[in-house]
């Protein structure tokens, strides 16, 4: 079992490396580039930090530009790009710590073999889920009945989850161009979202056809999408609850615009929230 536990905590590894290589990797070829105003914005904030920064700066310089930023309350980006990619680890290493150290590491030798089935499913289960969002899915759409694909996403969801959902269909055929699997994939994730925010209630899932386009809305029965998380809520990593990564609805958005659809997030007139997903019509 230990040698199970290292290679799965292994893989956590390999991955922490592949981001600390591609950033390398990334950033290599403008090093050179960026490295005198890196060391002049870097000198500007240890100045400001001290004290020490001059009273005028040359219109148009990084400094002028920073000191702006500064001014209207922005952090500069580099503050940024690590305060987000901090997030990102604790969020990751969270759930990896509760699904897949927790199981793997919390029997004993008398342990049955049931037992350590379901602990070895959920830790494999939980490196799939992250699997998945790091996986491209496929962009090649096809003429697709929705009808069909929603019912059939509603079933797996119910079965999966054991959450009610509504499903309520618009008259007649109703198409769109699209990648089945990759919009099946998209639709579960929002209604995972929906369900969660709606504290386990049956989800509305409503296909209707206006004007030339086709939208799916799933409505939930929670409090709506607060005002942060009308702002936040497909930054990657972003989550209200601290059992989930925080990939869902920015990889449902990623799928559905990169398939010519367009995803929105609103609140219903009952305070519930809604999360729209629109294609045209074929």
């Amino acid at each position: 079992m230990e040698v199970v536990i290292g290679i799965v905590l292994g893989i956590a590894g390999i991955a922490a490396g592949y981001r600390f290589g591609f950033s390398r990797g990334q950033t290599a070829g403008s090093k050179e580039a960026h490295y005198e105003i890196d060391q002049r914005l870097r000198s500007f904030t240890e100045a400001i930090a001290r004290g020490r920064a001059p009273a005028e700066l040359t219109p148009g310089s990084p400094e002028e530009g920073l000191q702006r930023a500064l001014e209207h309350g922005w952090a500069p980006r580099e503050a940024e790009r690590e305060r987000a990619l901090h997030d990102a680890i604790g969020r990751v290493s969270t759930v990896l710590n509760k699904n897949v150290r927790r199981p793997l590491n919390g029997f004993d030798d008398l342990a049955g073999a049931d037992e350590l089935r379901e602990r070895i499913g959920r830790a494999l289960g939980a490196i799939q889920d992250i699997e998945f969002f790091i996986t491209e899915p496929s962009y090649i759409c096809e003429t697709t009945d929705l009808g069909q694909l929603v019912q059939r996403v509603s079933r797996e969801f119910v079965s999966d989850q054991n959450v009610g959902v509504r499903v309520a269909l618009g008259d007649g055929s109703i198409r769109a161009s699209v990648n089945p699997k990759t919009l099946l994939d998209a639709l579960y994730l929002v209604l995972h979202n929906a369900a969660r925010f709606g504290e386990g209630e049956t989800v509305d899932l409503l296909l209707e056809k206006d004007d030339g386009f086709v939208r799916i809305t799933v409505r939930d029965r929670g409090a709506g999408f607060s005002e942060e998380a009308f702002q936040r809520a497909f930054d990657p990593f972003y989550s209200t609850s601290d059992e989930g990564l925080g990939l869902g609805l920015p990889h449902a958005r990623k799928a559905v615009e990169a398939m010519g659809g367009k995803i929105e997030l609103r609140n219903g007139t009952d305070g519930s929230g809604e999360v729209e997903v629109s294609f045209s019509a074929s």
